[in-house]
């Protein structure tokens, strides 16, 4: 796809520097501000409204969370994790899917060394639900950069209806990337400094009627 504008560095260069920048931080910097985001995330109005809510477990210094989703399972929250496994439909590619668990601890290591839900958690597939996506850099109008391989937006191709709030550190964000067509953009963004609503819907069907 040509761009329509001109930037100054490439994706490439940007998840490089933004992975650098994130991985540089303290483990007590780190903690820190993942913490500020999980307050902020129970403290939201969807929170107390959503039954669902599919999380991720942090890989190196990404937004830590867990304990957020500690929480949310001591409340009665039904929370699910990704697993990505080989596609039967493509061959030579991985296709990620949410399994539900009942603690966090119900993992096993997977492919990239990420923690993903054991076998034994069962498959869902529900449309209802949050997502809390992490990432390595996010743009103000949501879009995102993960690791390249494409596992989120296909995922979110296939499940439109979810409602999906980026997780991040405040400078992991960028004023604008370059993305392609199939680039998901994300609903809403957590940092430890700001929440930012930027969906164009305004997400009541998920308890979210105009603050994060």
């Amino acid at each position: 796809m040509e761009r329509a504008k001109s930037f100054p560095e490439e994706p490439r260069e940007i998840r490089l520097r933004h992975k650098r920048l994130r991985d540089g931080m303290s483990c007590k910097e780190a903690e820190k501000a993942s913490q500020v985001i999980c307050e902020k995330l129970s403290e939201a109005d969807w929170y107390a409204a959503c039954n669902w809510i599919y999380g991720y477990y942090p890989l190196g210094r990404e937004v830590d969370c867990l304990s957020f989703l500690r929480k949310a399972l001591e409340e009665g929250k039904r929370v699910a994790l990704p697993r990505t496994e080989q596609d039967s439909l493509r061959v030579g590619e991985r296709r990620m899917d949410f399994y539900e668990i009942t603690s966090p601890e119900q993992v096993a290591e997977g492919k990239f060394g990420v923690l993903e839900p054991n076998v034994k958690c069962p498959l869902v597939q529900e449309e209802d639900a949050i997502v809390l996506v992490p990432g390595v850099v996010f743009d103000r109008m949501g879009n995102r950069y993960g690791y390249g391989k494409g596992y989120y937006d296909r995922y979110f191709a296939r499940f439109p209806k979810l409602y999906k709030l980026a997780l991040s550190y405040e400078h992991q964000l960028e004023e604008e990337l370059w993305v392609s067509e199939t680039d998901v953009k994300m609903d809403g963004i957590y940092t430890e400094r700001q929440c930012y609503l930027l969906a164009e819907r305004t997400g009541e069907r998920h308890g979210i009627t105009g603050n994060l």
